[in-house]
């Protein structure tokens, strides 16, 4: 079989995922298992925030590929986690992904549980090295087709140095005054000389009274053992209704040696209210992480948080993690 689109545009789909073992090959099928376990704790001060305690959790999951010619081949992927932070008597399994598709000469099309296009944006400075932080864009919620989400159609292609995603999330809804229905758009070029420029757009109108929409740009640049990346979010009524919001990442990451790195993040997102015109920080991170690699499957992480936002204490985030 020709050299397919699969190992161009599918990294993309497979997001998140470090290795995977090759349980079955043959000529026209493979099927590749991953997982991760993660053993982690926060610790914060007297005015304990939201994640503070035992953060633990078991992902497991399956990517699988079949050739049907030399131009099309199908493929599908699930991914299922165990969250542990209550203990072992508790039920909180989730489906992270789930879905199937065809990888073609014109690109690969997808449908099901799946990341949004503007995950292609928001992923250059979603980096931190424990469960506990990043992500603050504004992006990544259930129904609104960006993050991981349901009944989303899917595509992606490269064209040299330039890779196009859309997307758009199925109205899942029975109200005929509400909708799930979304769409996205995003773009990453990749200069030649360690620049990549991103950019990405998603709209919903989630009632008949108002449309949310959210506009995303951002760049990584690396040089030696020197990573910088920024992201910038403009959100129109996306946060919720008659609230925009602002949102940036700024990502420094040093890699000190073979095994050992280090990383400052920095996270901000302001909501306006848009009838009072009233403006709240709601994100205000400044985070240092460290991390040591064993092998390529055992870490170990750190993270310390100095939280701006009023009324919040910093945090420290300690955990190892074992991937295949």
């Amino acid at each position: 079989m020709k050299k397919s689109l699969l190992a161009l545009v599918l990294p993309s789909l497979f997001a998140s995922t470090v290795g995977a073992v090759e349980v079955y090959n043959d000529d026209n099928q493979s099927v590749n298992v991953y997982g991760r376990a993660y053993a982690g704790h926060d610790f914060s001060g007297e005015d304990k925030n939201a994640n503070y305690g035992n953060d633990a959790y078991i992902r497991i999951g399956a990517k699988l590929k079949s050739d049907i010619s030399e131009s099309l081949s199908a493929f599908a992927r699930y991914e299922l986690q165990w969250d542990l932070a209550d203990g072992e008597k508790q039920d909180k399994t989730k489906t992270r992904l789930a879905y199937v598709g065809l990888d073609s000469d014109v690109g690969a099309f997808s449908f099901g549980r799946q990341y949004g296009a503007v995950s292609l944006v928001s992923d250059i400075t979603d980096t931190a090295y424990t469960n506990a932080y990043g992500g603050n864009l504004g992006v990544g919620k259930d129904h609104d087709g960006t993050g991981r989400d349901s009944s989303l159609l899917k595509y992606s292609n490269k064209f040299g140095a330039l890779q196009l995603d859309a997307s758009y999330r199925l109205d899942d809804t029975q109200s005929d005054a509400e909708s799930d229905a979304a769409y996205g758009l995003a773009a990453a070029y990749e200069l030649d000389f360690g620049l990549t420029l991103v950019a990405g757009f998603n709209g919903s109108s989630p009632t008949d009274d108002y449309d949310a929409s959210i506009f995303l740009v951002g760049a990584s640049y690396k040089t030696g053992p020197v990573k910088v990346a920024a992201t910038f979010a403009q959100g129109s009524e996306f946060a919720g209704q008659n609230t925009d919001h602002t949102a940036y990442e700024l990502m420094v990451e040093y890699k000190i040696s073979k095994q050992l790195r280090a990383q400052i993040l920095y996270n901000v997102q302001e909501h306006e209210d848009t009838v009072s015109s009233v403006k709240t920080d709601v994100v205000d991170d400044l985070v240092f992480g460290v991390r040591y690699d064993f092998n390529k499957s055992l870490r170990s992480v750190a993270e310390y948080r100095i939280n701006g936002v009023d009324g919040m204490d910093d945090d420290f985030h300690l955990a190892a993690r074992y991937s295949f």
